[in-house]
């Protein structure tokens, strides 16, 4: 008899348990699903503001969830990820651009794409001066689906684990660390808390003023890497490839000609340009890049600098604002930038900006 009241107890006692442990995975679930944090659904129900805490499957998620709805794709870092993709219509672009984008990514991601069925009529590529850089270069981040060409992780796999409810809660306290989200459409938006670019300061903490110039020689740029953005071009032969270099403030080009690696910077962006047909260079000091209430850091602008970018690169062949690389040779290159500079430190000598 006390057998089989020990016996009943412990089978009480397992039945609480796993009822315990399927209603708090059914919350955990719950509490995802509706907040969405990488993007499979809807995004943020809550809040509407989305945060990438893992951009590169959240964006692969939300892309794969309706390929066939898009014909265009736009790759790029961060500063690309600010380029909204209503501003290439009539094409329907998706941006799957991500943090420190890297162009080896690029390749393996539309590698993968292909794999899934993607065919896109255009290709906008934004190209940042970092996948140049000789030393301390970051390493490619590709997960291992992409890399095997396997499906994404499934929803029920992902949204039933602490990691996931990490992120969601994240999400409902805006616990992200940067300066931007993305919004209920996700379109990227700067925070209206982001900081004020202050030049000298933003260089500071970049490490961008030190007098140790040698060793920033040291750490310039090389064209080694132009060749994988024409392999990236290969990935999808039948679309049309547009590049350009995002826009970056005349005080951070004004501190790699003092540190000796704006030329090197300048051949590798010269010798890219032979890969695509359009290749408009924004980093080119500007009366754009000049001002600093158009960017919170002098390397990522607001959406309304950007949908200038797009329209500039899909429309113009004499562009009002940034220089066409394919119609200059490397010398003028060099020169056109130097004048660009000259003529900056002249403004900035007369407004008295603040640096």
């Amino acid at each position: 008899m006390k057998y089989e009241t020990d016996s009943r107890r412990h089978m009480i006692y397992v039945i609480c348990m796993i009822l315990a442990w399927g209603l708090s995975s059914l919350l955990v679930l719950a509490a995802n699903i509706i907040i969405d944090p990488l993007w499979y659904h809807r995004g943020n129900l809550i809040t509407g503001k989305n945060f990438g805490y893992d951009e590169r499957q959240a964006k692969l998620n939300r892309l794969l969830r309706e390929p066939s709805e898009y014909d265009c794709l736009i790759f790029g870092s961060s500063r690309t990820t600010l380029l909204p993709g209503s501003a290439f219509a009539p094409y329907r672009c998706f941006n799957l651009s991500f943090s420190g984008g890297l162009i080896e990514e690029f390749i393996a991601f539309s590698e993968y794409l292909r794999e899934f069925g993607v065919r896109p009529k255009l290709i906008v590529v934004g190209v940042d001066g970092f996948n140049f850089m000789v030393n301390d270069r970051d390493p490619p981040s590709i997960p291992d689906y992409v890399i095997r060409k396997q499906p994404a992780p499934a929803l029920l796999r992902t949204y039933l684990s602490i990691d996931s409810l990490s992120m969601s809660w994240r999400t409902l306290r805006g616990d992200t660390g940067r300066p931007r989200y993305y919004d209920r459409n996700f379109d990227a938006v700067i925070r209206a808390d982001a900081p004020v670019f202050r030049p000298r300061r933003s260089l500071d903490a970049e490490g961008l003023r030190r007098v140790d110039t040698e060793a920033w020689r040291k750490r310039g740029y090389s064209p080694d890497n132009a060749i994988l953005f024409g392999k990236l071009v290969t990935v999808f032969p039948g679309a049309q490839s547009i590049a350009y270099v995002p826009p970056i403030s005349a005080w951070h080009v004004r501190a790699m000609e003092q540190n000796g690696t704006l030329e090197s910077y300048l051949d590798a962006l010269h010798a890219t340009a032979r890969n695509f047909p359009v290749f408009v260079d924004f980093s080119i000091p500007s009366p754009v890049t000049w001002r600093t209430d158009n960017t919170y850091d002098g390397s990522h602008y607001a959406p309304s600098v950007n949908r200038r970018i797009a329209h500039v690169i899909l429309t113009a062949d004499e562009p009002e604002w940034g220089l066409n690389v394919n119609q200059v040779d490397r010398a003028s290159y060099v020169n056109r930038y130097r004048s660009a500079l000259a003529e900056f430190e002249t403004v900035n000598a007369m407004l008295k900006v603040s640096q």
